[in-house]
């Protein structure tokens, strides 16, 4: 039977919450593992279904847990978390969380800017990009279909292996990405999109779009992407802020 403290103040349900996560984080119970129902854990612990159900419903909300309607309720896949406090490669901000980046690449071409593109990346009218289009993976799942445009001073990218980290491509050509814009929403898969991220079509997906700026300010792309929410998360830090006296939150 597994154990919880009865003369303490922390209710049992969180105690019961606990153990199950440090299970999952032990690795004694896998991801995409369907956990005992209900009455076996209340057996198991030697509480009510109600304080089983309680604990259940704290690590749904964490995201740690993931109920399947009548199939019962299973060990979530660990999510991709990625920090917006600093402006990094889909590459780099996988490898900070020990997780193994790759890439399918998918088509590269020049075609004519559309009119964002001429806003973002302070072209002409009539101007072209280099458009890339690649499949992101982390640790062999598909999370991202990614397109990025390039002012057509970038063409040498197109001679590049395009399956490389674009920022250590960019490196590599004297280019350092400094700093960027990202605006995040919400998309729904098309027929495509769900074939490469293995998906149903119509899913609600992560849409994110970025800009990316060198040392000088200058532009060096814009870009699209489609993620898979169930597997990739945006982690924010935020600081405490004083509130002048009279002033509103």
């Amino acid at each position: 039977m597994s154990e919880v403290l009865r003369d303490t103040v922390v209710p049992l349900y969180i105690q019961i919450a606990g153990d199950i996560k440090s299970k999952i984080e032990r690795g004694e119970i896998q991801p995409n593992t369907r956990i005992p129902t209900e009455l076996e854990l209340s057996s198991d612990y030697g509480v009510s279904r109600i304080t089983i159900r309680k604990a259940l419903e704290l690590l749904v909300d964490e995201g740690i847990l993931v109920r399947r309607q009548r199939v019962g309720t299973f060990v979530s896949d660990k999510k991709i978390s990625r920090s917006l406090n600093s402006y990094m490669g889909f590459s780099q901000s996988c490898e900070l969380e020990g997780n193994k980046p790759g890439t399918q690449f998918l088509s590269a071409e020049l075609v004519k800017a559309k009119p964002s593109d001429i806003k973002t990346l302070h072209l002409e009218d009539e101007d072209k990009v280099i458009r890339i289009r690649r499949l992101r993976y982390c640790n062999d799942v598909p999370v991202i279909v990614e397109e990025t445009r390039f002012p057509k001073k970038y063409a040498y990218l197109l001679a590049e292996d395009l399956t490389r980290s674009l920022h250590q491509i960019l490196h590599e050509h004297g280019i350092t990405v400094r700093n960027g814009s990202l605006i995040i929403g919400v998309c729904y898969a098309t027929r495509e999109e769900a074939e490469y991220l293995r998906i149903k079509e119509h899913d609600a997906l992560i849409l994110s779009k970025d800009a990316a700026y060198d040392m000088s300010g200058e532009p060096v792309y814009c870009g699209r992407q489609v993620i898979n929410a169930d597997r990739y998360q945006y982690k924010v830090l935020t600081n405490n802020m004083m509130i002048e006296e009279g002033k509103s939150l």
